[in-house]
């Protein structure tokens, strides 16, 4: 593996943080310009924090309704549901974006309680209409993070010319013209976004990497308890099994991101996804440490 210069910086955006690194020789101060602005468009449409992002909008939207809606979205929301329908199929709906009002503090259906509500998000017939119950609140959270560092890293690849690593909290894309440029990434087994002595190193030329983990955040929801922000859709409850921190390295951040959220919630059936998909994972629970695929290798080719 040839050594390659590499020049990166850290910066704080969306309730996290945002890595960027690329090839020497490059302007980094406007590529991270132009990742600022597309970060700021993720936020704008798909933050569940902000009053005036889209999905909120549409959340005010069906709690107005007495019944389920279809509402016309904007092309980047489209893409972000279009990649999560791709998600649930995949994951059998252990990966649900509608669950959002759930956890919402303002959660309000007359005549409805929490444990009645699961939200509907279906893709209509129809470009950019999209069908929501009422009181969905659209809930992309870092599935969307995800497939956005990886859009981002092509596009910045493309735009500067160079090879390029994004990286939006956890989930990483390599986007590589070269092939020949290996980018570190530390992997903390506890979840941590801070490299420390000790932590395994894996390189990517391309490609992605996402880590979820259950050790990070407690949310307080509706029914007043404090858990586990990773629920399980099938039982509307905080995951009480599979690992409790998964890193998964594969061809796509995004589909690493479903995967990892899937193997909090249901270990089996994650492992087997991730084995039919030729995917890598480290996944950890409690003290032990266990492989599926090549994770252990230090190179790993996605």
């Amino acid at each position: 593996m040839d050594e390659v210069r590499l020049q990166s910086l850290r910066f704080e955006a969306l309730g996290t943080y945002v890595d960027l690194a690329c090839t020497q020789g490059v302007d980094l101060d406007l590529m991270r310009s132009s990742l600022d602005a597309k970060v700021m468009t993720l936020d704008e449409v798909a933050s569940c924090y902000r009053p005036d992002s889209e999905v909120r909008k549409l959340y005010d939207l069906t709690l107005a309704r007495r019944c389920d809606g279809e509402y016309e979205v904007s092309d980047v929301l489209w893409w972000l549901l279009s990649k999560a329908e791709e998600a649930r199929q995949i994951t059998s709906g252990l990966v649900d974006i509608a669950l959002g009002g759930i956890l919402a503090d303002e959660y309000r259906l007359d005549g409805c309680s929490s444990s009645d509500a699961r939200g509907l998000v279906e893709l209509s017939g129809a470009s950019h209409v999209v069908r929501l119950g009422r009181g969905t609140l659209i809930d992309l959270h870092s599935l969307g993070k995800a497939y956005w560092a990886e859009r981002c890293a092509h596009e910045l690849s493309m735009e500067f010319e160079a090879d390029v690593l994004v990286g939006l909290g956890g989930d990483i894309f390599v986007s590589s013209l070269s092939g020949r440029t290996y980018f570190p990434i530390a992997i903390p087994k506890d979840g941590r976004s801070v490299y420390q002595e000790g932590d395994q190193l894996v390189y990517l030329s391309r490609g992605g990497i996402a880590t979820s983990t259950k050790l990070s955040r407690q949310v307080r929801y509706c029914q007043g308890e404090i858990a586990s922000h990773i629920f399980d859709p099938r039982t509307l409850r905080p995951s009480s099994h599979g690992a409790d921190v998964a890193t998964v390295v594969g061809r796509s951040t995004g589909m690493c991101n479903v995967l990892s959220l899937m193997s909090l919630i249901d270990g089996q059936l994650a492992n087997e996804a991730i084995d039919n998909l030729a995917y890598h994972a480290r996944l950890v629970v409690g003290d032990s440490v266990t492989f599926v695929g090549d994770f252990g290798s230090e190179v790993l080719e996605v």
